[in-house]
């Protein structure tokens, strides 16, 4: 397995984040109309998303929609709250859009999309919130441990 190089966000991909982010609301409004027009929660998320899979949709188009949605909103929660920042995540010669905490300190990543396609494959919901403070308590015990070690596995967290 080779190392994991990180790179700035281009415009076009900063574009293409911004749409999903743009889309969360419509999402809402089909999927959990009561949460239409309120701060989006992780609670929230767990709701929409558990909402969407009782729809049973199987158009690949229409899931890879829902899961972009749900997991770049995630991933932005993870920014703004959990001290992440978005990246381009390149290893082994493939390159995907992640979310990284701790620079060269700790280099907790994750990709927030396929993070949120694993639980589709398996029919999972109600797992965001908890998730999200998982992965927030794994980044502040390797900023309070003061690591330097530079990769950590943050999907053995549980």
């Amino acid at each position: 397995m080779g190392k994991t190089r990180y790179s700035d966000l281009a415009e076009k991909e900063w574009t293409w984040v911004r749409s999903q982010l743009d889309a969360v609301p419509v999402f809402i409004e089909a999927y959990s109309p009561d949460d239409a027009g309120r701060p989006i929660t992780l609670q929230m998320l767990d709701r929409i998303f558990a909402s969407w899979l009782t729809q049973d949709i199987r158009d690949n188009a229409q899931v890879n929609a829902a899961i972009n949605i749900v997991g770049v909103q995630f991933g932005q929660l993870l920014v703004e709250a959990a001290g992440f920042q978005w990246v381009i995540a390149t290893a082994n010669g493939h390159s995907d859009l992640a979310i990284l905490a701790l620079p060269r300190r700790g280099d907790v990543l994750v990709y927030p999309a396929n993070f949120v396609a694993k639980r589709w494959e398996k029919r999972e919901s109600n797992f965001i919130a908890e998730a999200f403070e998982a992965i927030r308590q794994q980044v502040e015990q390797i900023k309070a441990a003061g690591t330097t070690d530079t990769h950590r596995p943050w999907w053995r967290f549980w």
